[in-house]
């Protein structure tokens, strides 16, 4: 490809928050892209582990799965949790590595849509391949290459689907399908989600870096490489990849004051609020 043009974005270096927090920045951060603000690339962590529904989730299902592993959950428990504007079947956040892309987009443009999706797993599974992992699209794997996972299951960016799936389908969003998915030894290590508004499309994803206690079920990065990999490593050679990919040349930057405000805002009134959690 040619040089990059210039076309400017805002790089939210890694930085660690709260669950409700995490939630109301991506959203704040749709809102603001959809409003004019560039584009932003944002990698980030978790405070406390963290479970968060997809939005259609009952809560019921939650309470369930925490009787049934023991976990205690919210703000004096285990592990918090959380309620995401996005779709599909819970995470447990922990020892993973999360980011977010916002970009200005024409809402009816399902192609461009798509083509993000399907090209930001493609530069996360590159620059896997560059530290000797070798992760592939579900898509392209046989089902006898892929461990617990039901052939119906629900796919974890079913962002603005009205169903939550059968009864009888896993929990936990790494425990099903998509075709995206990126798998590394039969495991899915990376599931994404979009929203979008009127003018810009937001897509984050987790990426499971190493195994939680709270979900000993779903090895992560380190154990399925069998060996310590680089975060630091990971991160770069993505900010790198997703320049050349979207022709944007990532400054790092920061939340303005009116989108740290907003994010505050929305984390009170729905992230952080007990009746969002609780809504269905």
């Amino acid at each position: 490809m040619s040089e990059v043009s210039a076309v400017r974005g805002r790089l939210i270096e890694l930085a660690n928050h709260d669950a409700a927090a995490n939630m109301a920045i991506d959203e704040a951060l749709l809102n603001s892209v959809a409003a004019g603000a560039p584009p932003t690339l944002r990698f980030y962590g978790w405070k406390r582990p963290t479970l968060s529904l997809g939005y259609f989730q009952p809560l019921d299902e939650a309470i369930a799965w925490a009787d049934r592993t023991g976990v205690a959950l919210g703000n004096t428990g285990d592990v918090d949790l959380v309620r995401r504007s996005t779709g599909g079947g819970a995470i447990l956040h922990h020892a993973e590595l999360t980011l977010s892309l916002t970009l200005p987009m024409n809402v009816s443009d399902t192609g461009a849509r798509e083509a993000t999706y399907r090209n930001v797993h493609q530069a996360i599974a590159s620059e896997l391949k560059m530290m000797g992992v070798d992760a592939k699209p579900f898509r392209t794997l046989g089902t006898a290459a892929v461990t617990r996972v039901p052939s119906d299951a629900v796919p974890c960016d079913a962002s603005e689907r009205s169903n939550v799936g059968k009864p009888d389908e896993p929990f936990l969003c790494f425990q099903r399908r998509t075709d995206e998915d990126l798998i590394v030894s039969g495991y899915k290590v990376l599931g994404s989600a979009q929203r979008r508004t009127k003018g810009a499309l937001l897509q984050h994803g987790s990426l499971l870096w190493s195994v939680s206690p709270h979900a000993d079920v779903l090895p992560g990065m380190q154990q399925l490489a069998g060996r310590r990999l680089g975060m630091d490593q990971l991160v770069l050679g993505l900010q790198r990849r997703l320049k050349t990919l979207f022709e944007i040349d990532w400054q790092i930057g920061a939340l303005e004051p009116n989108e740290m405000e907003a994010a505050k805002q929305i984390a009170t009134q729905r992230y952080g609020n007990s009746d969002w959690t609780s809504k269905r």
